[in-house]
């Protein structure tokens, strides 16, 4: 079960995100500083407090009353038989809703709904969530397709209205259901007694509360205080994390083989650390990092990990979810660059991508954390007037990006992150221009990158527009990478007519230096005697100019 569908509204910054897709592997995050990466991650949470979005759209005056609370629609995917898997862990009474067709019997719903929970097809649960302790319900089911689609005609009359809207005031959100019991052959029963259930104890909203307990993790950027706790035997991890000493003790001591894979998976992140050791005293387990052989024998010289580097407790949690979860997790990870040396995170993203089966969403900065995850999916974050503004980038996009830049001979680490672009003739130009404008013009870049073009000969003949073409699409709203403002060339020995032309060809301004080459403005006779005659200490007589 993965997150496939969000919209966010009124939380935070976000008025509307608009519909977010998302898909299974990595979903990178991306934008600058107070751009809304953070409230992102806490709506994916699924568990987000009412926190109105606040801009002249919502306060158009001093006197305005925000009316609307933080939501958002969701959509889980999964299949019929991990959804099988889910009602067996789930301990509740289960109410499967009857069709408000008279034609179909108790019987019959129970019988049709247990062959199409054993076909393993894909299905959607569409929710519509407030945030905590808010009401929840379903969502339109003109918006969104509910579960129960699969089982038309059974439930096409069945109606999963708003909360408190017409279509459910007057049953006051209570429909007329059988109580249903999985046993441990996976087998459905029930008595067909009819029974009032509310909405809330139906399946979907039961199988969202399941997803939302234990399935998300958020792991933050900051240090986690997980070196210790009280004595247990449970293996699931919570939530906070606050109980890994336990799992990890568990782990080692019912699969040595596992948890030597796991020591592993450490050692490849952090090559200083041996060993991850759980060690019990005075009824509590206390996490272990040792830095030397452990054919040593030498406890005396571990550490508790209290005492070690802030990303060393996220790695081992982070790694501990992925390898041990059977069945697929969602997990969090704000700005992981932050806490881990950017050779320990590249080593990080390099495993999560050998678990393909979970989703993660990760918010970051670095370049290489996005060339290293090849994302599923990367979110684009930009504030503009006042609220946040969103746009996605699937794999094929992504792809097309990188393919682009390979063809322009340019890394997305020269470029990303940058306000806006300005591109230059070559290498020289690139080193020379910033210091110009910084020394001599004193204009700082202030977000403008100067790079260099790889190939300027590709802009004669025919192949300028191609070229052109590259760096339009580059640029565009569907794009990791800034806005050009312009290029600069040589002269080299074109016409006035042929520098028309390019000029005509791109859509953003193309200027050409007065000279040749800007190689030329180095050519400078006295300052070049006058370096000779600085570093030649021996030369007698010295040179006034050079020809």
């Amino acid at each position: 079960m993965y997150l496939s569908q969000f919209r966010l509204f009124h939380y935070k910054s976000f008025f509307d995100s608009e519909l977010l897709e998302f898909k299974p592997g990595i979903n990178i995050i991306v934008g600058q500083n107070n751009s809304g990466k953070t409230a992102l991650l806490e709506a994916l949470t699924l568990s987000f407090t009412n926190e109105p979005h606040r801009s002249l759209q919502t306060l158009p005056t001093t006197s305005s009353r925000i009316r609307d609370e933080s939501r958002a629609e969701i959509v889980l995917t999964t299949t019929t038989s991990e959804l099988l898997i889910l009602l067996e862990q789930i301990e509740q009474s289960l109410h499967l809703p009857l069709s408000n067709n008279p034609d179909f019997k108790a019987e019959h719903v129970l019988s049709t709904f247990n062959e199409w929970l054993h076909q393993n097809t894909s299905t959607k649960i569409c929710l519509s969530i407030p945030p905590k302790n808010g009401k929840m319900s379903y969502v339109d089911i003109d918006k969104l397709t509910p579960l129960y689609e699969n089982l038309t005609p059974l439930y096409e009359n069945l109606t999963f209205g708003l909360y408190n809207t017409e279509k459910t005031k007057n049953k006051q959100g209570y429909y007329e259901c059988i109580n249903i019991i999985i046993d441990k052959n996976t087998s459905i029963k029930s008595n067909l007694s009819r029974l009032s259930c509310h909405w809330s104890n139906t399946i979907p909203i039961k199988i969202f509360s399941f997803f939302r307990a234990k399935r998300i993790y958020r792991f933050y950027a900051e240090r986690l205080n997980v070196g210790c706790c009280p004595f247990g035997d449970s293996s699931v991890l919570k939530p906070d994390a606050s109980n890994l000493p336990e799992v990890l003790n568990a782990l080692q001591g019912s699969n040595p083989e596992r948890f030597n894979r796991f020591n592993q998976y450490v050692s490849v992140i952090f090559p200083q650390v041996t060993r991850i050791a759980i060690l019990t005293s005075n009824s509590m387990f206390e996490i272990r990092v040792w830095s030397v052989d452990p054919k040593t024998e030498r406890d005396d010289l571990s550490f508790p990990l209290s005492a070690c580097g802030t990303g060393i407790g996220q790695v081992l949690a982070i790694l501990y979810i992925v390898l041990t979860s059977n069945e697929p997790r969602t997990i969090i990870i704000d700005e992981p660059q932050s806490f881990l040396h950017p050779g320990a995170a590249k080593k990080l993203i390099g495993i999560l991508r050998e678990f393909p089966q979970h989703q993660y969403f990760i918010a970051t900065h670095s370049p290489m954390i996005i060339a290293a995850a090849n994302p599923s999916t990367i979110v684009k974050l930009g504030y503009e007037d006042g609220e946040t503004k969103t746009s996605v980038m699937n794999s094929e996009d992504i792809n097309e990006q990188r393919s682009l830049l390979t063809e322009l001979g340019v890394s997305l680490s020269d470029i990303f992150g940058a306000d806006n672009i300005l591109w230059v003739e070559g290498a020289t130009e690139q080193e020379c221009f910033p210091l110009i404008l910084e020394k001599v013009a004193n204009k700082p870049l202030r977000g403008t990158q100067i790079i260099a073009m790889k190939n300027t000969g590709d802009l004669e003949g025919k192949r300028a527009h191609i070229i052109f073409d590259i760096y339009d699409k580059l640029s565009g709203s569907k794009s990791l990478l800034p806005p050009t403002i312009g290029f600069v060339f040589d002269r080299e020995q074109r016409s006035e007519q042929e520098m028309k032309d390019l000029q005509k060809r791109c859509s953003n301004p193309v200027e050409f230096l007065p000279r040749r080459m800007y190689e030329n403005y180095l050519l400078h006779p006295e300052a070049i005697a006058a370096v000779i005659n600085k570093e030649d200490k021996y030369r007698e007589v010295s040179l006034t100019r050079v020809c």
